[in-house]
């Protein structure tokens, strides 16, 4: 292990910047897919994040990395792509049959199926604190979504909860490959592939017919969906490179708690556009065990 994947505090805030931006995207996604498909949606992100990839790589003359790789570590680079695209997919078909709250529900296996990679695959381990602080964390979501459990249970989101638990694996598996990548390419570099290869691969099912009925406001949230793509997969990608997975995963777990205040934050200002959700006394407790156990886990003296 390299001496940057030591940097825990530099690792820390990254892993927060990526909290921030994913616990707001699916405010912007349900509001854009009320008026674009999801495949169509995904190719916008993507074709996005390509061009300002690639400018940024060609701006600092680091596309050369690309010339040292393997045929094995293309083979990597492939599979990665090839999951984060069916993660991008799965989600948003999943968001489109349930709601934003419980779609975190859902996504929310994927930094404890990292997690547990990290601990299997790269032989990361944990101190009995650190144990302390993922029982915390665990504990804290059963409450924190009892009440969207009970309605997932009772309801007919049965088929949501499969697509997104497909989700949560395939972007463990991409997680994963970006950690063992991290030592040959650049995280932007792998980004670049992933966003390009995404970007032609989806080009031949985007549907633009209805487009021009988009108003301001969900063109908002559109542009933001792309910027976001940008954002979060950068400040993630290079927080695996200055911090282990494990610890990466603990702090992602607290995006659901976030999401759930964006969401109701959202709402109060556009209620036309997002219904609010409701948080009891138990979730409130579960959000202190979510907070403290992901710093419990992460933090170092």
């Amino acid at each position: 292990m390299n001496q940057t994947q030591h940097n825990w505090k530099l690792g820390l805030t990254l892993s927060l910047i990526t909290v921030f931006f994913w616990s707001t995207l699916p405010v912007s996604l349900k509001i854009s897919l009320d008026v674009m498909d999801a495949w169509s949606l995904t190719w916008l992100r993507f074709i996005f994040a390509a061009i300002f990839t690639a400018i940024l790589l060609v701006s600092r003359r680091r596309l050369h990395q690309f010339k040292s790789l393997s045929t094995a570590d293309w083979l990597w680079l492939l599979l990665a792509a090839i999951m984060l695209v069916a993660n991008y997919l799965l989600f948003l078909y999943g968001l489109e049959m349930t709601s934003p709250a419980n779609a975190q529900v859902f996504i929310q296996m994927a930094p404890l199926l990292m997690t547990l990679g990290g601990v299997m695959l790269f032989k990361e381990t944990f101190s009995r604190r650190q144990l302390l602080g993922a029982l915390s964390i665990l504990l804290g979501m059963a409450l924190f979504f009892n009440d969207q459990l009970k309605q997932i249970i009772s309801s007919d989101f049965t088929t949501g909860f499969w697509v997104m638990f497909a989700a949560a694996a395939t972007w463990a598996i991409y997680a994963l490959i970006q950690k063992r990548l991290a030592s040959k390419l650049s995280s932007q570099a792998i980004l670049l592939f992933i966003y390009v290869f995404a970007s032609f691969v989806l080009l031949f099912g985007i549907e633009t017919q209805g487009w021009e009925q988009i108003n301001s406001t969900q063109w908002w949230a559109i542009a933001y969906a792309c910027v976001n793509t940008v954002g979060a997969y950068s400040a993630f990608a290079e927080a695996l490179n200055h911090w282990q997975a494990s610890r990466v995963g603990m702090v992602l777990a607290m995006t659901p708690v976030f999401t759930l205040f964006f969401i109701n934050a959202f709402a109060s200002l556009f209620p036309e556009l997002l219904n609010p959700e409701h948080i009891q006394t138990w979730g409130l407790v579960g959000v202190a065990l979510i907070v403290s156990g992901s710093m419990l886990a992460s933090l170092k003296k």
